[in-house]
């Protein structure tokens, strides 16, 4: 622990300084001890340090963007659930029109009903009054009609048919009298049958608004009942209507926090950006200084004691041996990269002729297979998939404290190793200590 801790020390002392001299030297670019003082282990601490704080500040932007595509995704899923839910407002809404209109169509209808009912009632009353009439009128009449047959009887020698035959003075006083006589009795017939019918007849209107009656009230009664279940379908439409805007009003809420915190996440991506251009700058910066120092001051890349191994526990775990993840061999890309052994080193360089530093040598080779690779040695450690190293292929690449290189079996690696030795391919892979493996192909 206490080695650890002033290694710690020494990184950030050596960082600081480096940071320092830097600064110097952009400032006053004249300064003739610069490249002989940055050079060495300096360099690579400061350029790690810088690297590490751009690797630090990327992992966050790519954290960040995976938060900006979640937002954006949970964004999508309201806009979904808030269009759902207003088309199903919609929907209701002009359900509950159809409902109230339906409501208002049978509350019309009950009222008709009442009106209707009650003026059956006051017919029925009408009809009942005129019952009670006609059969008094009739009763009076068989009254009378019964006095008169009695009078007859009682003066039977008068008014009899055979007083009328023998007292007939002729003929035509006997037809004149019985003719009477027949006419009276046909009368009071007649007059009997015509209130009989007529009390039948009212009889009948009774009967006829008593049935009317009871169909009105069964269909008032039907109405009601119409109108209980529309009222209580409206309360609840109603009701639902009342959820989905309460619904609504919720996904508008989330939608205004998503739409802050999407801003803020934005603003830390901004942010994050340019921390990584400005680390990235310093990092160019600080290679330009070195790459004019004499060829002969950088000895090698990488630092760190040979033979042993970085933290991460996948280096001592032999379950990490991943299957390939692309249609290219690792051997090829150890014979490609072996074509280029004894070009030279340079500081930035992007060329495999002219010359390229170790991260831009593994970076163009692995370009030339279409996989795409960081352009900083640090970054690696995060590249591809983890290898254990007793799993160790070739192809795979090895990262080093400042330095990354590619396994070519046999335990050499193949990289730009220095200005002095440039592009080598007989170092051990055991050279420095190793923080990290990763396959790539």
């Amino acid at each position: 622990m206490m080695h650890s801790f002033r290694n710690s020390n020494n990184f950030r002392t050596k960082a600081v300084c480096a940071t320092v001299i830097l600064a110097m030297a952009v400032s006053t670019p004249a300064i003739g001890w610069l490249p002989k003082f940055l050079n060495g282990s300096v360099k690579v601490w400061a350029t790690a340090e810088h690297e590490q704080k751009r690797d630090e500040a990327q992992s966050n932007l790519n954290d960040t963007n995976d938060q900006i595509d979640d937002v954006k995704d949970a964004q999508g899923n309201l806009d979904d659930q808030l269009s759902e839910a207003q088309s199903k407002r919609r929907k209701l809404e002009q359900k509950i029109d159809a409902t109230n209109d339906e409501l208002n169509t049978t509350k019309k209808e009950l009222e008709d009903l009442c009106g209707q009912i009650e003026d059956k009632q006051a017919e029925i009353e009408q009809a009942a009054a005129d019952l009670v009439v006609a059969q008094d009128t009739l009763d009076e009449e068989y009254e009378a009609m019964k006095l008169r047959i009695q009078f007859m009887y009682e003066n039977k020698q008068q008014e009899s048919f055979w007083s009328a035959i023998l007292e007939a003075d002729g003929l035509a006083d006997m037809l004149t009298r019985v003719e009477y006589i027949a006419d009276v009795y046909a009368s009071d017939r007649k007059l009997m049958d015509k209130y009989q019918t007529s009390l039948q007849a009212v009889e009948d209107l009774n009967t006829q608004l008593a049935q009317e009656m009871s169909e009105l009230v069964a269909l008032q009664g039907e109405a009601e009942e119409k109108q209980s279940s529309l009222e209580s379908q409206l309360a609840s439409l109603q009701a639902d209507e009342d959820e989905l805007a309460a619904m609504i009003s919720d996904i508008k809420d989330q939608k205004r926090t998503y739409a802050t915190q999407l801003a803020s996440l934005e603003e830390m991506r901004d942010q994050y950006k340019s921390t990584i251009s400005k680390e990235e700058e310093i990092i160019r910066q600080l290679e330009a200084a070195a790459a004019r120092q004499d060829a002969a001051t950088y000895e090698g890349g990488g630092t760190g004691q040979a033979n042993s191994l970085g933290s991460a526990a996948y280096l001592t775990d032999d379950s990490y041996n991943p299957e390939p993840a692309t249609n290219v061999s690792g051997d090829d890309v150890v014979a490609y990269a072996q074509q280029f052994v004894g070009n030279p080193y340079r500081w930035g360089g992007n060329s495999l002729t002219k010359g390229a530093d170790c991260s831009g040598f593994v970076h163009l080779i692995y370009e030339h297979f279409g996989i795409s690779t960081p352009r900083y040695s640090q970054s690696f450690k995060t590249s591809g998939q983890p290898v254990s190293y007793n799993n160790m292929q070739p192809g795979d690449v090895v990262v080093y404290d400042g330095h990354v290189a590619i396994y070519m079996g046999g335990g050499k690696i193949v990289e730009a190793q220095s200005t002095k030795a440039g592009i080598t391919n007989t170092r051990s892979v055991n050279c420095h200590k190793i923080t990290a493996i990763r396959r790539l192909v």
